[in-house]
């Protein structure tokens, strides 16, 4: 038996008002809802829809629920995870690789000029975090579409990453100060890390726009 539209809003709206917010996963949980109510009504014709749905949302309740979009946020996390190594991956061929092991060596050149090798690299980190700034915008800017909240844009977390990494590159140079004027290999170390935080910032732009035009394609909002 099949539900009308009026029912389905009913679910939809019972959904929201469980602190689901997420509206791909409102969309999900309505319509696995739905299916069993369906199902359940099919097989128990004599019952009301509100009968129906009182047996329903029993056994999906708002524990049940919290506990799904748990799940669901752990496996977002994973895919783009997944698919910002995959970017990362093909971006590293010939030859962008050439290219990226020209601005390391590129880099750990310009450090020759700098006393203080620990300032050199504290201003390369730095000036990484400027890079966190459109990305952070963008997120921001996009944080609900159309006046819904996606659990898919919420996942896209690079900015704080980048951070993580600006931050660790700073304030380990800063503890290897001595060392940094005694072995120039850590130096290029550095420069290495350097290089790849800033590819990794590359892609996270990238995938950010990219997450947000499918998510916009495919949920037809504006």
């Amino acid at each position: 038996m099949n539900l009308t539209n009026e029912q389905i809003q009913y679910i939809s709206n019972y959904i929201e008002s469980k602190d689901i917010k997420w509206y791909e996963l409102q969309l999900e949980l309505t319509d696995h809802m739905v299916l069993s109510m369906e199902e359940f009504w099919e097989q128990n014709p004599d019952l009301s829809f509100e009968q129906v749905q009182e047996k329903t949302f029993k056994k999906i309740a708002k524990p049940e629920l919290k506990a799904i979009e748990k799940e669901r946020a752990k496996i977002l996390s994973k895919e783009l995870a997944k698919e910002h190594r995959k970017m990362i991956a093909e971006y590293l061929t010939f030859p962008k690789i050439v290219g990226s092991l020209v601005l390391v060596y590129f880099v750990y050149t310009i450090s020759a000029y700098f006393v203080s090798p620990q300032k050199y690299i504290a201003v390369l980190f730095c000036s990484s975090l400027i890079i966190t700034l459109p990305l952070s915008f963008y997120l921001w800017k996009n944080k609900e579409i159309d006046g819904k909240k996606f659990l898919m844009v919420n996942r896209l977390t690079s900015s704080g990453l980048i951070i993580s990494f600006s931050n660790l590159g700073m304030s380990s140079s800063s503890y290897l100060r001595n060392e940094l004027l005694r072995y120039q290999w850590l130096v290029l170390l550095f420069c290495c890390i350097w290089v790849f935080t800033i590819l990794f910032s590359i892609t996270a732009i990238y995938l950010s726009k990219k997450t947000i035009k499918n998510i916009k394609k495919q949920y037809q909002l504006t």
